[in-house]
């Protein structure tokens, strides 16, 4: 007749099986929505309407007379959108149409693509491209917020990402920020720690329905050394 199993083993076989069936949990839970760009990011811009070249929202890059400026853009010196002290200054205009374009690579690497969602708040007006397909627009009279424009991006890739846009100011006060964000992906489990993982879940559920079980062979015999 078998020995019972002893009860020191039997706790710390309970425990590690209990952390087995957690882990899977744990692991899920590491995927949460996280920052893939943040406000305040440094974009590539021009106040010289590029958009004679279709491609511009792709080639902004390697484009000649393109300047390098962190977010936000604008005039105003207080509130969420102020330029100073290390924005970039975006000067007034009178007319209806755009009269400023930038753009910037994002790197999606490490996250869910199809979780990232855009937040921005311009005045007055925007249109948004990824990888040069226009994917938002929207304009509005009056000041704006943070966050006044939201969405998530019809498809993107797993790593860089080109993202542009043509921003209209219609006078008095201009404004422009942006954030962008996304799930973390979650580090996938090797299969021989699944397995092993998967296991002592199992026998830890049968030790707890049938109280102190006798345990396997191999471990038996290490019992009775």
């Amino acid at each position: 007749m078998r020995k019972p199993f002893p009860t020191s083993l039997h706790r710390i076989t309970r425990l590690l099986a209990a952390a087995a069936c957690a882990m899977p949990l744990l692991l899920a839970s590491a995927a949460q929505a996280a920052t893939v760009m943040a406000p305040s990011s440094s974009w590539r811009y021009t106040f010289t309407d590029p958009t004679a070249n279709p491609l511009w929202a792709t080639q902004f890059p390697t484009l000649p007379g393109w300047q390098v400026g962190n977010a936000p853009f604008g005039n105003r010196t207080s509130g969420d959108f102020a330029y100073t002290p290390n924005g970039t200054f975006w000067p007034t205009s009178n007319n209806m149409n755009d009269d400023l374009w930038i753009g910037r690579r994002v790197d999606f690497s490490g996250f869910d693509t199809a979780s990232a969602r855009w937040f921005l708040g311009v005045d007055n007006g925007y249109k948004l491209y990824v990888n040069g397909v226009l994917i938002s627009q929207a304009n509005a009279e009056g000041y704006t917020s943070r966050w006044e424009y939201n969405g998530t991006f019809p498809a993107l890739n797993p790593g860089e990402n080109l993202i542009a846009l043509a921003l209209g100011d219609h006078g008095v006060a201009t404004a422009f920020d942006m954030q962008i964000t996304a799930n973390t992906t979650a580090i996938p489990l090797p299969a021989p720690a699944a397995l092993m993982l998967g296991g002592l879940c199992l026998f830890g559920l049968i030790g707890r329905r049938h109280g102190r079980a006798a345990p396997p062979r191999a471990v038996d015999r290490l019992c009775r050394q």
